[in-house]
């Protein structure tokens, strides 16, 4: 049975120990994580934090050298990413794979598609098509739906990244992990996707990673700081812009790059 996302006795994402190694180098150590149903947590950290080597973890595209992972009380520490998938864990890349030939509607009714198994009836479609109904619906939720008659080609990268994140919504994910959403967005576009992120579903559990402060804290609830593939500090925004070792270790170097 579903966990409903009001159910707040078992948590979303669950991560005890995580380790991964890469022979005598380990990218992370001794992570803790635990994710509430609902919740918008961001995985902040300077480059060469271990950000990317613990979302993998989590994922399933690499596997864990130390540690547990659940997801909704289920273990998944050695389960495959498809099977991960079925348990409603869905994620995004930093560099994005989109067909540049289509327009948004058709990418978005093609992944609509593809969820629902209709990949042998596709064309022709008419308007009052379930599918195209539902596609127009996550153009509105990942706002682009101003550009869906627009070719991938043509998006800005900011509204590229919004359709993915609209690709990512067709499989009506449980938890939704983004992997740097705001790299290589111009000033302009950062408050638009912070708040993109905040305004998505409630039942969907959002975890994302980023190097970049502004971003992270303006799209979160809570914030967990890695350096040096350790866990550094843990809290609402405001309590991690006034801890200490997060401006020694952090703000200094890596903050608004």
């Amino acid at each position: 049975m579903p966990v409903s996302a009001a159910n707040t006795t078992v948590n979303a994402l669950e991560a005890q120990g995580i380790g991964k190694r890469f022979g005598g180098f380990w990218a992370v150590q001794d992570i803790t994580l635990s994710v509430r149903p609902g919740e918008r947590r961001a995985i902040l950290g300077p480059n060469g934090a271990g950000k990317t080597s613990l979302f993998n973890v989590l994922t399933g595209d690499l596997s864990a050298s130390t540690g547990s992972i659940t997801l909704f009380g289920k273990e998944v520490t050695r389960e495959p990413i498809n099977k991960r998938i079925r348990r409603g864990l869905r994620r995004t890349y930093q560099h994005a794979h989109l067909f540049n030939g289509l327009t948004v509607q058709e990418t978005l009714f093609l992944a609509v598609a593809g969820v629902r198994g209709g990949w042998g009836q596709i064309m022709p479609v008419r308007k009052a098509d379930a599918r195209m109904v539902e596609a127009e619906r996550l153009a509105h939720v990942a706002g682009v739906a101003d550009v869906l008659s627009r070719e991938v080609s043509e998006l800005s990268h900011g509204q590229r990244r919004q359709l993915e994140i609209g690709i990512a919504l067709a499989e009506n994910p449980k938890i939704l992990l983004l992997d740097e959403p705001a790299a290589g967005l111009s000033p302009a576009e950062r408050p638009k996707l912070s708040a993109l992120l905040m305004s998505l579903p409630k039942d969907v559990t959002v975890v994302l990673i980023e190097h970049d402060m502004d971003i992270a804290l303006q799209s979160s609830e809570s914030v967990s700081v890695l350096y040096n593939g350790r866990m550094l500090a843990e809290g609402a925004p405001d309590e991690i812009m006034r801890n200490e070792q997060v401006h020694e270790v952090y703000i200094g170097g890596a903050h608004g790059h």
